[in-house]
């Protein structure tokens, strides 16, 4: 409850809880479990920016620590900041598999998502800016 900031939510009833506080709230009671795999669905979607990162720092922590986790995320900026390897699907196969500078090209990007994108290495890490539609 603490890695996730919801320890203050543990005596409000569930009705009571936002669609981000339930979110951080399932998160949390999957990492209770201390499994050696943490599988996630779109973990951070409804999270206010600072409990977005807040997750990922969290989940990134954990490999760290050596479990796996994997996460799927249409947020490519942050997937790119906090993970170590990216997978790319594209109508249900692999188009990429490697580190976010070699999976977030300017040629996936455009073939995959139809978008340009901005990336560059920064003193924090990496970053990705999705920039403009192409089709």
């Amino acid at each position: 409850m603490e890695r996730m900031s919801v320890t203050a939510l543990g005596n409000r009833p569930v009705t009571e809880l936002s669609g981000g506080e339930q979110a951080r709230v399932l998160i949390a009671r999957a990492l209770a479990q201390e499994t050696p795999v943490l599988l996630a669905d779109e973990p951070i979607a409804g999270l206010d920016p600072a409990h977005q990162i807040g997750a990922m720092q969290t989940f990134r922590a954990l490999a760290d620590e050596g479990r796996a986790v994997m996460a799927s995320l249409h947020d490519l900026g942050l997937a790119a900041r906090f993970c170590t390897r990216l997978v790319m699907l594209d109508v249900g196969r692999i188009a990429a598999d490697g580190p976010p500078a070699d999976v977030l090209t300017p040629e996936l990007l455009a073939r995959v998502f139809g978008v340009t994108g901005y990336f560059a290495e920064t003193p924090d890490g990496p970053v990705f800016q999705p920039m403009r539609v192409l089709r």
